[in-house]
């Protein structure tokens, strides 16, 4: 079997392995670099972390060998409708395997979620749900390649229950095939891998009348 139609051949296996082993490095990731993500200072700190502890993984030579072949990306920029030099987009963290092609991807977009004195509730909830947030792949600005990706909450304030609740209270104030959220299917229950216990997974329209699985996953950033 070639590499040009092995992605072909394997279909949703493929994609549901990219899954795994990306949500397998963000979980090795956390493990390593938490007692640093709770005093990180913004997002950047947040993803650079969890980025190069992902390649620091796939370095390591007790990873599994499969691994080799996967890419690690942070800010990477992109060009969803012919942005060119820095008015290019850029992608919090994603996950690329090498070696098929079509190359497969999974991407990673972080919010904090706080609740203090500088950044409220309500606007932790509008940058994770609004322009900064979820509709990045429902704009087909982030993603358009892929049927599936995942917005990470990094909890600062709270837990990631709490937060889960509140993004589903807001799915179901829309309603089924809203004008914002255009939710095909509230949130499910799921678990990519045992160790990040706190995720759930929607299905949304895109802009371009296809669908997009949105895995909502949450890491606790507390001290």
């Amino acid at each position: 079997m070639n590499d040009e139609n092995l992605a072909e051949v394997w279909g949703e296996d493929y994609a549901a392995a990219v899954r795994r082993d990306a949500h397998q490095l963000l979980a090795w990731s956390y493990a390593d670099t938490k007692h640093m993500l709770i005093e990180a200072k913004d997002e950047y700190e947040i993803t650079g972390l969890l980025s190069d502890g992902m390649n620091a993984r796939i370095d390591s030579v007790e990873t599994p060998e499969r691994f080799t072949m996967y890419a690690v990306q942070n800010e990477k920029p992109t060009s969803p409708f012919g942005q060119k030099g820095k008015d290019r987009p850029k992608l919090d963290i994603q996950i690329e395997r090498c070696g098929v092609r079509p190359k497969e991807y999974f991407t990673f977009e972080a919010k904090r979620m706080r609740d203090d004195s500088l950044v409220s509730k309500n606007k932790s909830m509008k940058e994770y749900l609004g322009s900064e947030g979820i509709d990045r792949f429902l704009s087909e600005k982030y993603s358009s390649e892929s049927s599936e990706a995942a917005m990470l909450g990094c909890v600062q304030k709270h837990d990631p229950d709490f937060w889960l609740d509140e993004i589903g209270a807001a799915f179901l104030s829309e309603g089924l095939d809203g004008k914002i959220y255009a939710v095909k299917k509230f949130l499910l229950n799921t678990q990519v891998v045992s160790d990040l216990k706190f995720e759930r997974l929607s299905v949304h329209q895109r802009v371009s009348g296809t669908t997009i699985g949105i895995y909502h996953l949450f890491i606790d950033c507390r001290p």
